[in-house]
Order: C-alpha cells, then sequence, then structure tokens
C-alpha cells in the first residue's frame, strides 16, 4: 500500500517550502535560513518546534539544507490557565474571551499582563481582574505621571527644545542615572528574548519615577517662578517621559504612540511621525552614576522602613518626631545616609537622624526592620 508520513512533515517543511527550495529562489532561502526568532505555546516542543529540527538535521546530513538547526532562538508559551490555576476549556466554561477584556480594559493593558505577569514557559493564571490589577498598578501609574507633567508644562509654557540651564539637582542626575541605567537594561533584556524582564525593568522605574521623583519634586512644578530649577524638573520629567514611552512601544502600542505625538511630534516637526519609526534609546554611561543610585535606593528602604515604624505606632507623618535612628549594615552606608540625610528628615518628619551600629540603640523606639539587616526606629 501507500506509505503514510506524519502530517507534521508538512509543517517542519515550511522554510523550504515556502520559496519553492531547492528547486528556485536558493540565495532567497540562504538569506532567510535558519530564522532568528520562533514563538508557540509550550505544545509545540512536541509538535512544529521538533519537525523543524529534524527535517533540518536530515537535509543538512544529505546535503541539501546549508545548517542543521532551524532556528537560533526561541520563545517558548506557558499555557494560560484560569484565574483558578484550572486549564481553559469550553467544557469546563471557564474560558475568558479576549475581545471582551480588550474592549472592558484595552489591548494595552491586555498585552502588559501578558508580557509581564509571567515569564516565557511558565503557564500563567488569566481573567479580567487580573488584567485590571495590571492597569491600575503600570500603566495607570504611568499616565498620572504623564498628565501630572503636561498639565505643568502646559501652565508653564515649557519648551522642550530649550537648552538647560545650569547644574541639574542630584534629584534630577538620579533619575537620569536610573533612566540610562533603565535603557540598557531593557535593550538587554530584549537582545536576550527576555520580554518579561524588559517589562518588569520598565514597571519598576516607572515605580520610582512615579513614587521618589514627581512626588519629591512636586513643589519645584508648583512654585510661581520660572527658574533654572524648575526648568531643569521639566526637562528631566520629559526626558524620562519620552525615553519610556519609546521603550514601552514594542510592549503598549497604543499609549506609547498617544504619549509620543502630544510630548515629542507636537512640538519638533522633525521628528519621526510615529514612535514606532523613532530611533531606540542609546544608554549613555557618562549619565550612570552608581554610587548615587546605591545611596538613593537605600534611602528609600529607610524611609519605607520609617514610614513603616509610624504605622505600627499609629502616629501619622504630619506629627514631627525627634528622630530616627537607623542601623545599617555597614560604615560605608552610613556615609550615603548622612550625605543624603536630609531627603530622610524630610520624608519621615523628623528633626534629627542618628546612625547606629549597635542593637540596643533602637532598645524604647518603635522599631521596623526588614530581612536584609537593616533597621529604623523612631522616637
Amino acid at each position: 500500500g501507500p506509505e503514510v508520513i506524519d502530517v507534521w512533515f508538512d509543517s517542519g517543511a515550511m522554510p523550504y517550502a515556502q520559496w519553492h527550495y531547492p528547486f528556485e529562489n536558493q540565495d532567497t532561502f540562504r538569506r532567510s535560513f535558519p530564522a532568528d526568532f520562533i514563538c508557540e505555546a509550550v505544545d509545540q516542543t512536541r509538535g512544529w518546534f521538533y519537525t523543524l529540527h529534524a527535517e533540518a538535521v536530515l537535509l543538512h546530513a544529505a546535503g541539501a539544507a546549508p545548517e542543521n538547526l532551524c532556528f537560533r532562538n526561541v520563545i517558548c508559551l506557558g499555557l494560560i490557565l484560569d484565574d483558578k490555576g484550572e486549564k481553559m476549556s469550553k467544557s469546563r466554561g471557564n474560558v475568558v474571551e479576549p475581545m471582551e477584556v480588550i474592549d472592558r480594559h484595552g489591548a494595552d493593558a491586555l498585552r502588559w499582563y501578558l508580557f509581564t505577569a509571567t515569564r516565557p514557559g511558565e503557564a500563567r493564571r488569566f481573567s479580567a481582574d487580573l488584567v485590571a490589577e495590571s492597569l491600575r498598578r503600570f500603566l495607570l501609574t504611568l499616565w498620572n505621571t504623564y498628565s501630572f507633567f503636561v498639565t505643568y508644562a502646559n501652565i508653564d509654557r515649557f519648551d522642550p527644545m530649550q537648552a538647560a540651564q545650569g547644574e541639574r539637582s542630584e534629584l534630577d542626575r538620579w533619575v537620569l542615572s536610573e533612566l540610562h541605567t533603565l535603557v540598557r537594561r531593557v535593550s538587554e533584556h530584549l537582545e536576550e528574548y527576555d520580554p518579561t524582564g524588559a517589562g518588569r525593568a520598565i514597571q519598576s522605574f516607572v515605580e520610582d519615577l512615579s513614587n521618589w521623583y514627581v512626588r519629591r519634586s512636586r513643589r519645584r512644578f508648583w512654585k510661581s517662578e520660572n527658574d533654572a530649577d524648575k526648568l531643569a524638573a521639566h526637562q528631566t520629567l520629559y526626558a524620562c517621559l519620552v525615553t519610556v514611552c519609546k521603550l514601552m512601544a514594542p510592549f503598549t502600542p497604543f499609549v506609547a504612540e498617544e504619549m509620543y505625538q502630544n510630548l515629542v511630534c507636537s512640538v519638533d516637526k522633525e521628528a519621526p511621525e510615529s514612535v514606532h519609526l523613532a530611533q531606540w534609546p542609546e544608554s549613555d554611561p557618562t549619565q550612570v552614576d552608581q554610587r548615587l543610585m546605591d545611596e538613593t535606593r537605600l534611602i528609600m528602604r529607610v524611609v519605607s522602613l520609617g514610614r513603616a515604624a509610624r504605622s505600627k505606632a499609629g502616629i501619622k507623618v504630619r506629627q514631627p518626631l525627634s528622630r530616627v535612628v537607623v542601623k545599617a549594615r555597614a560604615a560605608s552606608e552610613g556615609k550615603g545616609l548622612k550625605r543624603l540625610e536630609s531627603q530622610v528628615i524630610e520624608e519621615l518628619n523628623v528633626k534629627a537622624l542618628e546612625l547606629t551600629e549597635v542593637d540596643g540603640a533602637l532598645d524604647g523606639l518603635t522599631v521596623a526592620e526588614d530581612e536584609s539587616g537593616y533597621a529604623v526606629g523612631l522616637d
């Protein structure tokens, strides 16, 4: 009888069949083979991924294919489960219709959740509520920061094309250092085919931009005089938002385009007409100050513990306290804390900051500590 072959053979022959290789288009085929990248769900490890490679190995052994692999990089997607961790199926009635989620929360919110919730290859829980939470935690945080900037940029008639004046503040230099570090990290993650790592890095930066930079810079935007410090705040936040919207473009194309059109195209007629045509950002290592980033990260940790201690004692931040005592892990960290102590004093509404390496120095104080060895006491 006639010989029978697995129907997957056709799928595995795709790289050759699409060009009618080796009967024609040999140069075109060799330019595109092997593929740089392939993406499918985990079940294709026994289906398409396998047959592509198996046929490439066989053809290469026969001298008919230039290489014995069919693709250089692969992203393997895990199964999407329901919110209870069960496999979705029509018989169970737990299938979530994606268009309903898109209609309610937007395509970008759905895309962002799928990119950042779990790493490729891992099963992920899915529900409209999880997408809504992702929308609140990231996209709305970014949009509120963007809206804050636009409001005050319009009030002050800020011109992004205006040259910077004088020295930038420590806060400005810190966030620009974090921004250029972010550009490097996102680029590295994407070059390694790790969209989850890239997305999470962007999310972490936006949280710091909103909860630390903007919150600590508000008075600079609020004040009536248009001095060099106010201009620097505008320019710094503008640079952060424009760069972030370019980094986000592959993840959330609609939000990124909306921001880009207003932030860039409205003021620069020479700019590319779409964020998706703009140059990818480049990191400038001269803008990166690792010591300042480490010290600011420590300050943020101390402030977080200080707030936890206030909450523990039931004392609101608006009530001033006499001192905060910080137990750091090393003397070098203490120097960084003292250098930026005004930020701690202002954030925690205390009159003085004291450092200690002795556990007993915190006796009698309301203390909050974390697993890494830091402790903060309030008096």
